[in-house]
């Protein structure tokens, strides 16, 4: 036959200018056929493929067509359907997140984390953060509960007994390690001066934990306002202790120091590089360190 040729050189083609369909439920394989093809010759050589091969159903979804016909008629068969991933990020937060999910192919039925069932008091920084893997319209409300799950079983294999904190203060205090730690081997000297702050109820004097009282608006500059602001309750310069809830989304690492953190000798860092921070046991130290690194300018 003339066109066997091409019949079967085209089935082993992929299609030009496309490189996902999403079969919707109800479709039929003509109208995926369409889809699929650019000319009546192209339609014909699919329903011809379909005939031969007794294809007469097909599944719902979104597919890869980066694939020969044929790869692309047998994923439609059996629903080989396209994955996605979520990646929930280590010191993101429930607003970062909101916005992630918004923007991913989820269905988002989890506003704000509110679907999430937990023992804690608070949804913030309780996910673990971690790359998930779903299809199209999924619902966000299985991952996170997975995401928290998670988190609470990696809490639990912990040793609670190191230090005084409950284990609520303990995730409080890791997201806030999350957030002034340049690397993970200071985050156990970060935990360590907080711990030590808490014993002798000196405040915690943490930028991020303003930041995130003026979430979502920040506008990225701490105020003198902002620091004075005894109305913001995640202001730990006005207001003594830890904020009430956790400010971001933790690290293992972070979570990790906040249990095994005991207090001792230094109370103060200040960032001395991007990514590293020189510690100080005095406040007269400490000033000098500033003074050094020019910051009192």
């Amino acid at each position: 036959m003339a066109v066997y040729g091409p019949y079967i050189s085209f089935l082993k083609s992929t299609p030009k200018n496309l490189n996902l369909i999403d079969v919707q439920v109800g479709s039929t394989i003509n109208e995926t056929i369409s889809t699929l093809s650019n000319s009546n010759l192209e339609k014909l050589f699919l329903k011809t493929y379909v005939y031969l091969n007794k294809i007469t159903n097909i599944q719902a979804g979104e597919y890869s067509i980066e694939k020969n016909f044929i790869s692309i008629f047998n994923d439609l068969q059996n629903g080989k359907t396209v994955t996605h991933a979520l990646v929930i990020p280590e010191g993101s937060n429930i607003y970062d997140l909101e916005r992630i999910i918004d923007e991913s192919k989820l269905i988002n039925d989890c506003k704000l984390l509110s679907c999430i069932k937990t023992k804690l008091p608070f949804k913030e920084g309780i996910l673990m953060p971690d790359k998930y893997f779903y299809k199209k319209n999924m619902k966000s409300s299985s991952i996170l509960q997975k995401s928290h799950d998670n988190f609470m079983l990696f809490v639990a294999n912990l040793d609670s007994n190191v230090n005084s904190l409950s284990i609520k203060d303990k995730i409080i205090l890791a997201s806030i390690i999350e957030k002034e730690a340049g690397n993970n081997d200071e985050k156990i000297k970060i935990a360590n001066v907080f711990i030590q702050r808490i014993k002798i109820n000196m405040r915690l004097q943490a930028d991020p934990t303003i930041i995130y009282g003026l979430l979502p608006n920040f506008d990225g500059d701490i105020k003198k306002d902002d620091i004075l602001d005894k109305n913001n309750i995640y202001n730990t310069y006005m207001n003594a202790g830890l904020p009430p809830t956790p400010i971001s989304i933790t690290s293992k690492s972070s979570i990790e120091a906040a249990f095994n953190g005991v207090g001792g000798d230094y109370l103060f860092f200040v960032a001395n590089s991007p990514n590293s921070h020189y510690f100080s046991k005095t406040y007269q130290e400490h000033l000098n360190k500033i003074n050094e690194l020019g910051l009192n300018k």
